[in-house]
Protein backbone atom coordinates (compact mmCIF):
# COMPACT_ATOMS: atom_id res chain seq x y z
CA UNK A 1 0.00 0.00 0.00
CA UNK A 2 1.12 3.33 -0.67
CA UNK A 3 2.27 5.76 2.07
CA UNK A 4 0.28 8.79 1.08
CA UNK A 5 -2.78 6.91 1.03
CA UNK A 6 -2.94 5.40 4.53
CA UNK A 7 -1.71 8.73 5.50
CA UNK A 8 -5.13 9.68 4.16
CA UNK A 9 -7.14 7.00 5.76
CA UNK A 10 -5.42 7.77 9.11
CA UNK A 11 -6.12 11.55 8.79
CA UNK A 12 -10.15 11.24 7.82
CA UNK A 13 -10.52 8.48 10.63
CA UNK A 14 -9.20 11.23 13.36
CA UNK A 15 -11.63 14.20 11.19
CA UNK A 16 -14.71 11.87 12.01
CA UNK A 17 -13.78 10.06 15.54
CA UNK A 18 -12.98 14.31 16.29
CA UNK A 19 -16.33 15.22 14.69
CA UNK A 20 -18.78 12.37 16.48
CA UNK A 21 -17.15 13.86 19.78
CA UNK A 22 -18.43 17.26 19.07
CA UNK A 23 -21.40 15.91 17.34
CA UNK A 24 -22.81 12.71 19.55
CA UNK A 25 -21.51 13.60 23.23
CA UNK A 26 -24.07 15.18 25.42
CA UNK A 27 -21.80 17.94 27.67
CA UNK A 28 -23.83 19.99 29.45
CA UNK A 29 -22.47 23.07 30.65
CA UNK A 30 -24.10 24.91 34.00
CA UNK A 31 -24.51 28.26 31.99
CA UNK A 32 -27.21 25.69 29.50
CA UNK A 33 -29.06 24.09 32.86
CA UNK A 34 -29.53 26.71 34.93
CA UNK A 35 -33.44 26.87 34.96
CA UNK A 36 -34.00 28.52 38.49
CA UNK A 37 -35.99 31.01 39.44
CA UNK A 38 -33.20 33.67 39.97
CA UNK A 39 -32.24 33.54 36.55
CA UNK A 40 -36.01 34.24 35.07
CA UNK A 41 -36.53 38.55 34.43
CA UNK A 42 -40.08 39.45 34.64
CA UNK A 43 -40.87 41.96 31.70
CA UNK A 44 -44.09 43.93 31.96
CA UNK A 45 -46.26 44.37 28.55
CA UNK A 46 -46.82 47.56 27.49
CA UNK A 47 -50.38 48.81 28.30
CA UNK A 48 -52.07 51.35 26.82
CA UNK A 49 -52.34 55.12 27.58
CA UNK A 50 -55.68 56.76 28.98
CA UNK A 51 -56.54 58.15 25.44
CA UNK A 52 -56.13 55.22 23.61
CA UNK A 53 -58.40 53.23 25.49
CA UNK A 54 -60.76 55.80 25.34
CA UNK A 55 -60.72 55.87 21.93
CA UNK A 56 -61.20 51.63 21.54
CA UNK A 57 -64.07 52.12 24.15
CA UNK A 58 -65.71 54.71 22.29
CA UNK A 59 -65.14 52.91 18.74
CA UNK A 60 -66.58 49.42 20.30
CA UNK A 61 -69.48 50.94 22.44
CA UNK A 62 -72.18 50.42 19.84
CA UNK A 63 -70.77 46.55 19.70
CA UNK A 64 -71.75 46.25 23.55
CA UNK A 65 -74.96 44.99 24.05
CA UNK A 66 -76.50 45.46 27.86
CA UNK A 67 -77.04 41.81 29.32
CA UNK A 68 -80.42 43.26 31.42
CA UNK A 69 -81.85 44.12 27.96
CA UNK A 70 -81.70 40.70 26.31
CA UNK A 71 -85.05 39.25 25.15
CA UNK A 72 -86.77 36.21 26.06
CA UNK A 73 -87.43 33.99 23.40
CA UNK A 74 -91.21 34.03 21.72
CA UNK A 75 -92.26 30.62 22.12
CA UNK A 76 -93.57 30.01 18.46
CA UNK A 77 -95.72 32.26 16.01
CA UNK A 78 -98.56 34.54 16.59
CA UNK A 79 -101.23 33.48 14.64
CA UNK A 80 -100.77 36.59 12.22
CA UNK A 81 -97.37 35.49 11.83
CA UNK A 82 -98.24 31.60 11.06
CA UNK A 83 -100.73 32.80 8.34
CA UNK A 84 -98.01 34.82 6.59
CA UNK A 85 -95.83 31.84 6.63
CA UNK A 86 -95.79 30.79 2.68
CA UNK A 87 -92.84 28.92 0.54
CA UNK A 88 -89.90 26.55 1.23
CA UNK A 89 -89.93 26.32 5.18
CA UNK A 90 -88.08 23.38 7.40
CA UNK A 91 -90.09 23.99 10.39
CA UNK A 92 -93.90 25.01 10.34
CA UNK A 93 -95.96 26.38 13.54
CA UNK A 94 -99.37 25.47 13.60
CA UNK A 95 -101.51 26.18 16.63
CA UNK A 96 -99.28 25.44 19.77
CA UNK A 97 -97.20 23.16 17.55
CA UNK A 98 -93.67 23.10 15.87
CA UNK A 99 -94.41 20.82 12.86
CA UNK A 100 -91.10 18.95 11.07
CA UNK A 101 -91.13 16.49 8.57
CA UNK A 102 -89.50 13.47 9.31
CA UNK A 103 -90.25 10.81 7.28
CA UNK A 104 -92.24 10.24 3.88
CA UNK A 105 -93.00 6.59 3.50
CA UNK A 106 -94.32 5.22 -0.21
CA UNK A 107 -96.28 2.21 0.23
CA UNK A 108 -99.99 1.52 -1.49
CA UNK A 109 -101.46 4.34 0.62
CA UNK A 110 -98.38 6.77 1.00
CA UNK A 111 -97.85 8.44 4.44
CA UNK A 112 -95.67 10.83 6.22
CA UNK A 113 -94.28 11.10 9.72
CA UNK A 114 -94.73 14.93 11.03
CA UNK A 115 -92.83 15.55 14.82
CA UNK A 116 -95.38 17.78 16.05
CA UNK A 117 -93.60 19.57 19.32
CA UNK A 118 -96.08 21.30 21.78
CA UNK A 119 -94.24 25.16 22.03
CA UNK A 120 -96.06 25.23 25.96
CA UNK A 121 -94.73 22.10 27.39
CA UNK A 122 -91.54 21.35 24.90
CA UNK A 123 -92.89 17.56 24.27
CA UNK A 124 -92.88 16.25 21.36
CA UNK A 125 -94.70 13.48 19.25
CA UNK A 126 -94.16 11.84 15.54
CA UNK A 127 -97.59 11.51 14.55
CA UNK A 128 -98.61 9.93 11.05
CA UNK A 129 -100.73 11.25 8.48
CA UNK A 130 -101.55 9.98 5.16
CA UNK A 131 -101.67 11.85 1.98
CA UNK A 132 -104.55 14.37 1.73
CA UNK A 133 -104.96 14.44 5.31
CA UNK A 134 -105.89 17.69 7.70
CA UNK A 135 -102.57 18.91 9.76
CA UNK A 136 -103.70 21.53 12.25
CA UNK A 137 -106.14 22.93 9.83
CA UNK A 138 -103.51 22.92 6.24
CA UNK A 139 -104.65 20.08 4.05
CA UNK A 140 -101.58 17.66 3.35
CA UNK A 141 -99.91 17.04 0.11
CA UNK A 142 -97.58 14.50 -0.60
CA UNK A 143 -95.05 15.80 -3.34
CA UNK A 144 -91.50 13.62 -2.98
CA UNK A 145 -89.57 11.35 -0.30
CA UNK A 146 -88.43 14.78 1.36
CA UNK A 147 -91.16 17.28 0.37
CA UNK A 148 -94.83 17.64 1.30
CA UNK A 149 -97.01 20.67 0.44
CA UNK A 150 -99.51 22.15 3.56
CA UNK A 151 -102.01 24.67 2.56
CA UNK A 152 -104.79 27.02 3.51
CA UNK A 153 -106.65 29.22 1.83
CA UNK A 154 -103.87 31.65 0.10
CA UNK A 155 -101.30 30.16 2.51
CA UNK A 156 -98.71 27.45 0.50
CA UNK A 157 -95.86 25.86 2.58
CA UNK A 158 -93.37 23.70 1.24
CA UNK A 159 -92.25 21.68 4.29
CA UNK A 160 -89.02 20.11 3.48
CA UNK A 161 -86.59 17.25 5.20
CA UNK A 162 -83.91 19.48 5.45
CA UNK A 163 -82.93 22.50 4.33
CA UNK A 164 -81.43 23.10 0.73
CA UNK A 165 -77.69 24.21 0.40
Amino acid sequence: MNKTLLISVVVIALILVADFNSRLSLKSTEKDSDFSQQSLVEVSLPLLSDSSKQGLEKVYKKYIQPEQSSKVQEKGLSAAKQAEQNGELVTVFADNYELRLKAVIFTIKPYVLIEQKDINDGSSQLVKYNDMQTVHGYSLKILSNTEVELSKDQQNITLTMYKRG
